[in-house]
């Protein structure tokens, strides 16, 4: 589902990671940026399709992360002169691109963000994802959005719009917060992200 990017990496290049976060759209025309890496580790559930999953991998590994696919197969090596994944210098994103498996997320080690593209069809597929620290999700039933409303200990009136959401727009929901975020890809990112739907 990841479209594969590569790029000629010299010797002595560096590309440190931004500590501010890395964008993943706007919120009323304001940047939203999302602290993917962490001293302990970020686990993120991707329940809106591959696009925001593709998005936010391109601009990872444009501010330096090392990316890996799986538990352990690298789709961008880190190169010559750069610290061991997991530091501050050198965080790491893991993809697991599965949506259909069952269970709960991976475990997110320091400096990495795991994320975990998942659909979620039932109650317990939601349920599976209650230790996620971050989950972005596209449109849903109004079942789905009223579980995930009392799992997530969230007020009502913020997920009406979830069983409506328009291709484009994602909601960012975290225990006790919900924020609808467009998606904001630059003209190559589209490219990109339409290459790889092809």
């Amino acid at each position: 589902m990841l479209a594969s990017i590569s790029a000629p990496i010299a010797a002595g290049d560096t590309a440190p990671a931004q500590a501010s976060g890395v964008r993943i759209g706007t919120r009323r025309g304001v940047p939203v940026d999302l602290r993917l890496f962490r001293p302990q580790g970020t686990r993120i559930a991707v329940l809106a399709g591959a696009v925001p999953m593709q998005l936010l991998t391109m601009r990872a590994a444009t501010v330096g992360a090392v990316i890996r696919h799986g538990a352990d197969v690298s789709i961008a090596p880190p190169g010559a002169g750069f610290p061991p994944p997991g530091t501050p210098d050198a965080p790491v994103l893991v993809i697991d691109d599965r949506p259909a498996e069952a269970g709960g997320l991976g475990e997110a080690g320091p400096w990495q963000c795991r994320l975990d593209l998942r659909s979620v069809a039932t109650m317990s597929d939601l349920g599976s994802l209650g230790r996620a620290d971050l989950m972005v999700f596209g449109q849903v039933s109004s079942s789905i959005a009223t579980a995930l409303a009392n799992m997530m200990s969230l007020n009502m009136s913020l997920i009406g719009q979830l069983a409506s959401l328009g291709p484009g727009t994602v909601a960012l929901v975290w225990r006790g917060g919900l924020h609808y975020v467009d998606l904001d890809p630059s003209e190559a990112e589209r490219r990109v992200l339409a290459q790889s739907a092809r």
